[in-house]
């Protein structure tokens, strides 16, 4: 029994002596936690998962300033955050006596003294996973030491101002088998925990989900899916600084700016990084919209203060200030107390998302080759962002709705008329689709001008035109008799509105027609008649009484009898209505008439003994126009989003059927 005390004795004196080394040790750095701060915690951004039925996780992104309080320099060797790996010096980091160094983690940059030099990141992220822990340990080591300096902080996951967010896109304005897609991967400091955002969709030839449109020219801006694309606000607030006017980049890839040199902006003369942007203020939080298309942003939105909606139309996708392509970057930052409507570039806060679901890149292209894409595989995200690794990103509860097999190989021909207008599209499934968006965007004061209806994929499509300004008052209708419509426009013309647009066909069961109002007085003509030189000769008379023909529609009735349809507005000026054989000679029709001072305003098609021919009104006008057919919705979007920066909006759309 005489040996065996000596065994505890030793390991207890080891123990003080550690104990003592590093009560010591502990003095050398003092560690001091400050961002992202709330109300005296610091939170966390609860992210989507990381694979098909994995747990929540949550991202952690401190930064801290490290103070030496001995009297020697001090070298720190590594950091870590919940036992993770936080650091990646490729040398000890020396603190001289008094100083202090400052540690952001996942700031995800590549600090090189030399640009050659191989790019490493500075740090690396910190992902934890559901259960969340409600304390964390942040451990400094020191070159020398066998023991870390340990500080415990509280953590709490964050909730935005004005509660979750809104995701800043809609579904309703995605194209077949797309998604946005995004990572929570980002910068630090303000934009720890942004989002850099864009779009992607299924190409079957590349077998995988991807950001351009298949089989296109990869050198061009526009050629991304995001570019174009409406973004919503995602909370209530008021306005604090717009850029509108900053050109976009011309070239892409991004060439050095000795070749192309940053565009400045006429309204200020000075380069913005963030490009034409909205920054919103939500309570003690700053909202950065970025790298939008320039005149995109609404006239009442550029006044400071102007008070924003959750969910109302902001700007498009575009390509300005430090864009490497295409793509919406937003990030939220706690407001700075000493200066009102600015956010702390020290302070980010986390953004958590309500209604958006997730599915990683990676999976999504494997279940998607497979054909067994599963809406249940999506992850369902209430009060999170996007997951660690590139996902999809489908806003709304409605589940993703892939087809392989989709085809997009209807032909659309857009009519585009010199404006500045900004002008948006939708190309949805169903009639209550249509009526959802008509009503969703007459909250940001757009006005549904032009409606054409079609079948693909065995689907009843419908596309919109949407139009900026003027008030919401509008109507939209769909009914099955002429009788009831014709009656209907008159109930409505007694309200004030005019019908100016109608979209015809016969389903196998009955005649459909969509109208579609808008504000007006004076008198209005509708006709429908199965003979064309009766048409004609309609349209002379009711241009002798003042009335001007605006649109155009031709279908085949149930008893397969060509129906032609006619909306009269009062108008002056020389019109004529012209019918071309095919589309070769309708284009030597369009061309000869717009030297004469005559621009098209509406056109359609039918089929004569397996000919396609054109219709067109024409109307006298001056100024910019143009005349295109696409095929596939895609492309139609691709080339409308090209010529609206020509300074040409559309007219009119007619989707040949």
């Amino acid at each position: 029994m005489s040996t065996h005390p000596r065994i505890p004795m030793r390991v207890s004196l080891l123990a003080l002596a550690l104990a003592a080394s590093g009560s010591a040790f502990a003095q050398a750095i003092d560690i001091n936690v400050v961002a992202p701060e709330r109300d005296g915690r610091i939170v966390f951004q609860r992210i989507a998962p990381a694979e098909v039925g994995g747990p929540d996780q949550g991202r952690v992104v401190l930064r801290m300033g490290l103070k030496n309080t001995t009297a020697q320099p001090v070298k720190i060797t590594k950091i870590e955050i919940l036992d993770q790996v936080a650091s990646n010096f490729l040398a000890p980091v020396e603190v001289l006596p008094g100083a202090s160094f400052t540690f952001n983690n996942c700031r995800c940059d590549h600090p090189q003294a030399n640009e050659d030099d191989p790019k490493v990141p500075a740090s690396f992220p910190v992902i934890m996973s559901a259960p969340f822990p409600s304390v964390a340990t942040v451990k400094v080591w020191l070159e020398g030491e066998r023991s870390p300096v340990i500080e415990t902080i509280t953590l709490s996951p964050h909730t935005n101002d004005d509660g979750p967010l809104s995701f800043p896109a809609k579904a309703s304005d995605l194209k077949t088998n797309e998604a946005w897609s995004g990572s929570s991967n980002h910068l630090g400091f303000s934009q720890a925990y942004g989002l850099d955002l864009g779009v992607a969709g299924w190409d079957d030839a590349a077998n995988a989900f991807n950001g351009f449109y298949p089989g296109v020219d990869k050198t061009q801006a526009r050629q991304h899916r995001a570019y174009g694309q409406p973004v919503y606000a995602m909370a209530t607030g008021d306005v604090c600084r717009t850029l509108n006017d900053q050109p976009e980049w011309v070239n892409y890839p991004r060439v050095d700016k000795s070749i192309e040199p940053e565009p400045v902006p006429p309204s200020t003369g000075v380069y913005s990084a963030g490009g034409n942007h909205v920054i919103v203020r939500t309570g003690g939080e700053i909202a950065l919209y970025a790298h939008l298309q320039p005149g995109s942003i609404p006239p009442e939105l550029l006044q400071p203060g102007a008070v924003v909606q959750r969910g109302q139309y902001l700007g498009k996708v575009g390509y300005s200030g430090a864009s490497s392509g295409p793509h919406l970057h937003i990030h939220v930052a706690q407001e700075d107390p000493n200066e009102s409507c600015s956010g702390l570039s020290i302070r980010p806060r986390p953004m958590q998302f309500k209604e958006l679901q997730s599915l990683t890149r990676t999976e999504a292209n494997v279940l998607a080759a497979a054909d067994d894409m599963d809406p249940l595989d999506w992850a369902d995200l209430t009060d999170h962002s996007a997951p660690q690794p590139s996902g999809l990103l489908l806003p709304g509860t409605a589940g993703f709705a892939f087809d392989k097999d989709a085809t997009d190989g209807t032909q659309f021909l857009g009519v585009w008329r010199s404006s500045s207008e900004i002008e948006l599209r939708a190309n949805v499934n169903g009639w209550s689709a249509l009526v959802a968006k008509r009503n969703d965007l007459a909250k940001s004061d757009f006005r549904l001008l032009e409606v054409d209806s079609y079948v693909e994929n065995g689907k009843r499509k419908f596309t919109g035109l949407f139009r900026h300004g003027g008030g919401p008052e509008q109507g939209l209708s769909l009914l099955k008799d002429w009788n009831a419509f014709v009656a209907h426009r008159d109930q409505l013309a007694a309200q004030g509105l005019r019908l100016v647009d109608v979209t015809a066909w016969n389903d196998g069961v009955s005649d459909n027609f969509i109208g579609v109002f808008l504000p007006g007085t004076g008198n209005q003509q509708t006709i429908n008649t199965s003979n064309w030189v009766a048409f004609a000769g309609t349209v002379a008379s009711f241009a002798a009484q003042g009335l001007r023909l605006v649109d155009v529609e031709t279908y085949l009735n149930g008893g397969g009898v060509r129906q032609y349809v006619g909306v009269f507005q009062p108008g002056s000026g020389s019109q004529e209505l012209v019918r071309s054989l095919n589309w070769t000679q309708f284009k030597l029709d369009w061309s000869a008439r717009s030297a004469l001072g005559l621009r098209l305003v509406d056109v359609d098609t039918e089929v004569v003994s397996g000919v396609r021919q054109y219709i067109g009104v024409f109307r006298q006008g001056s100024g910019g126009y143009g005349m295109e057919l696409h095929t596939g919705y895609q492309r139609f979007f691709q080339g409308a989003e090209r010529i609206n920066a020509l300074g040409l909006r559309l007219v009119d759309v007619h989707v040949l059927q």
